[in-house]
């Protein structure tokens, strides 16, 4: 008997463990896989305020000198200002496409889908998934607002603050 009982232990798992143990990993496929994908959703979105964050806290510590002093209170100063502020070994990074540039259509550069941020006249469209868009307006006052869109996955807004003086 002890004999018998020893060589079935040798000869592997029985086919009933073995459909049992497949059961539990496809039930487990089934229930974890949909969720990989929200979560990695979630984290870009994480991404995306935080750059937002990012380029607020900018503007909001220069929005006051900016408003005091007439000669740098103009558009492409603004957003000249902006983009030499924000360009750093610790820059913004895109959470969908993973570009690092800054983007300043209101002095020239032309725009991209894998922008990480871009500096923009108020009356423009901020593009690109993932972006963070600086809306300055064209004609700054001391009353003017300074909007920072952060955009989704179908670049759409996302998330916007509006920074006054």
């Amino acid at each position: 008997m002890n004999e018998m009982i020893k060589r079935r232990k040798d000869e592997g798992f029985t086919l009933i463990e073995l459909m049992i143990v497949i059961a539990v990993i496809g039930i487990l496929a089934v229930v974890l896989v949909p969720r990989v994908g929200s979560i990695k959703t979630a984290a870009k979105s994480a991404g995306i305020d935080t750059n937002s964050r990012l380029v607020q806290a900018y503007v909001q510590s220069r929005i006051s000198a900016w408003a005091s002093d007439p000669t740098t209170f103009d558009q492409g100063a603004i957003a000249a200002d902006i983009k030499a502020g924000l360009t750093s070994a610790d820059q913004a990074k895109n959470p969908f496409t993973g570009g690092t540039d800054i983007k300043d259509k209101i002095n020239s550069d032309t725009l991209a889908v894998t922008d990480a941020i871009q500096i923009i006249d108020a009356t423009d469209t901020p593009t690109g998934e993932g972006a963070i868009a600086v809306l300055i307006p064209t004609s700054p006052s001391a009353t003017s607002s300074i909007i920072i869109q952060g955009l989704n996955q179908s670049a759409t807004v996302y998330s916007s603050v509006t920074l006054t003086p």
